[in-house]
């Protein structure tokens, strides 16, 4: 690297991989303003898209730096995450070694495996002085050599070495290499990549398929958004019952399907919908932020804070969903059934009627992970929110004449773009837009998301065309997760269980003086009697008496709509939806990444 103009700042990152030892090495020569006096060098404490804080720095070690010319320089970690490096004289060499098998962090800062490796920029030094452009040069195995898979969004500048427009896009970046498997298609003339960095059963036989669906639902976005934002795509996939990757980037995602995607139907399917998901991201937070997302470069240390991500999360929900029934993925009828179950879901717990959909965004850094206790009574989660509110207003823009497809591409097309100086668009400019869509939209937006409105789920479905159909039923306000019974996963603390001290974590052992049987609770907890429940509680035994109360549930849903409301569904999903007088839509189908929480 010259250093003959000391003014200008250059970054570049030479970067060993070493499988053998599931570690990285790497050189930063930092030359310029930048690399003078004290240098903050940091890793971030977060990165997009992941809305935790990391200890990333945890893993990266023997840190060093010197001069052009040798001279070794003091370093000094500061706080968690940084290090500052003292009497930079303009022209400094930053070592580092980091240990990069770790399972946990590898969504937001990549792995090296022992045979393959995923590169991004969260394992590399880099100093808020100098955000800007950036390069790298990739060293890896011979094996390797000829494997290495870069997604679009930077410049290839010589053999295994890349430019990047910003250190956020390098952070933005992941790079695949090793025994990793590609298939490539062509979609309305743009490649998409799917990068298998492991197989499982069924591949040969079915990942081929997969990709296929996967793309399909990519049409879909084609179609809503008239073309794609990058030069070519690529999903990172994973089958590592570990990897619980669902993590966007501007031109690429990375993805766990788990073991089981080429051989149960279900996985399958949501291994599809996860992929529809993270790309749809490309369109929405990426590249069409809320305020502060859009200048996330200045916030990697301190996090960025959102009131939209209920807009951000949820209407991608909502086109993960959308998306996968207009591929032929999942059927109309079980589309229906997802958003009354996450209707039912949702107003059913406290904390509907106590935090709005923005202040959940806002919250973000403390409630995304949905397993805690007492979150059904504090806490509703954005996505499920969001998502409901996206098929209000689909629903109330069809029944005027015009979708929501088409409403949030000309919101993209307004408001895209991010970057210094542009913080991304606020909650008042998204109800602004939407009122002059339909002036209804204002009043709905400013209820449902700005403040604890209730939902009008149920009345959209009726103007569609469903009439709901409702049993009545018993609830003690025991909340399990996953089918994880006995263990107690939450109480909800306006029902019966919630005044008797019985808590989360607590461990059922008996019923109405029997041991404890998934369907003697079920059926217990269904009848207007009194119901005993013991407990273990850490080394206690425990006893509770509760109540079960009258609710009232959504049972099925009728079809009594006109030809007119059927032929809107057909262009709403663009899928036949047979429909006769008087059918009866079964809501039996339900499915959230996040977890499925049972009440009963």
């Amino acid at each position: 690297m010259s250093t003959a103009d000391q003014s200008i700042t250059r970054s570049h990152y030479d970067v060993i991989v070493d499988p053998t030892h599931l570690e990285l090495r790497v050189e930063w020569r930092l030359a310029g303003a930048a690399a003078r006096g004290p240098i903050r060098a940091e890793l971030p404490a977060w990165v997009p898209g992941d809305y935790s804080f990391a200890k990333l720095a945890r893993d990266v070690f023997d840190v060093q730096a010197r001069t052009a010319d040798g001279r070794a320089l003091e370093v000094q970690r500061d706080g968690g995450q940084a290090w500052v490096i003292h009497d930079g004289g303009g022209d400094i060499r930053v070592t580092w070694r980091a240990w990069a098998y770790e399972i946990d962090f590898a969504e937001p800062s990549g792995i090296v495996d022992g045979a393959y490796a995923i590169l991004l920029g969260a394992r590399y030094l880099h100093t808020p002085a100098w955000p800007d452009v950036c390069s790298v040069h990739y060293q890896v195995p011979d094996a390797w050599r000829n494997t290495l898979h870069h997604p679009s969004g930077a410049k290839r500048i010589g053999p295994d070495t890349w430019e990047y427009p910003s250190f956020e896009i390098l952070l933005d970046t992941p790079v695949a290499m090793g025994d990793i498997h590609l298939m490539s298609r062509d979609v309305c003339g743009t490649l998409f990549h799917c990068v298998f960095v492991d197989k499982g059963v069924g591949f040969d036989e079915v990942a081929g398929r997969f990709v296929d669906d996967v793309l399909a639902a990519a049409r879909t976005f084609h179609d809503m958004f008239g073309e794609f934002p990058f030069e070519d795509y690529t999903f990172v996939l994973t089958l590592n019952p570990a990897a619980n990757w669902a993590l966007e980037h501007l031109s690429s995602s990375m993805c766990g399907l788990g073991p089981d995607v080429f051989t149960d139907p279900d996985r399958y399917a949501l291994g599809v919908r996860v992929c529809a998901h993270e790309l749809f991201h490309a369109w929405n937070v990426r590249r069409l932020r809320p305020s502060p997302l859009g200048e996330l470069a200045s916030h990697l240390q301190s996090g960025s804070f959102t009131a939209g991500l209920w807009i951000a999360e949820g209407f991608t929900r909502y086109y993960e969903f959308l998306s996968c029934t207009r591929a032929g993925v999942y059927t109309p009828q079980q589309f229906i059934s997802t958003v009354v179950g996450y209707f039912s879901h949702l107003t059913v717990l406290p904390a509907y009627g106590r935090v709005s959909a923005t202040d959940s965004s806002l919250a973000a850094y403390v409630n995304h992970s949905p397993k805690y206790a007492g979150r059904c009574n504090n806490s509703i989660d954005y996505y499920d929110k969001g998502m409901l509110i996206a098929f209000s207003l689909d629903g109330r823009l069809r029944l005027a004449g015009t979708s929501l497809d088409a409403a949030f591409a000309e919101f993209y097309r307004r408001d895209q773009g991010f970057g210094p100086g542009i913080p991304g668009y606020t909650m008042d400019q998204v109800v602004e837009f939407f009122g002059e869509r339909l002036p209804e939209l204002s009043a709905v937006l400013e209820r449902q998301a700005l403040e604890c409105g209730p939902l009008d789920t149920i009345d959209v479905l009726r103007s569609l065309g469903f009439q709901p159909r409702f049993e009545d039923g018993y609830m003690l306000g025991l909340m399990f997760l996953d089918g994880g019974e006995p263990k107690l996963y939450n109480v909800l603390d306006d029902s019966p269980a919630g005044a008797t001290g019985i808590a989360p974590d607590d461990v059922i052992t008996g019923v109405n003086g029997y041991a404890y049987t998934r369907a003697g609770l079920f059926w217990a907890a269904n009848r207007a009697a009194p119901v005993e429940i013991r407990v273990l509680r850490g080394q206690r035994i425990l006893d509770f008496a509760m109540s079960p109360k009258p609710v009232q549930r959504i049972a099925d849903l009728v079809w009594n709509g006109t030809e007119d409301q059927a032929a809107r569904l057909f262009r709403w999903f663009g899928r036949t939806f047979e429909l006769g007088k008087e059918q009866v839509i079964p809501l039996d189908f339900y499915e959230n990444l996040h977890g499925v929480e049972t009440v009963i």
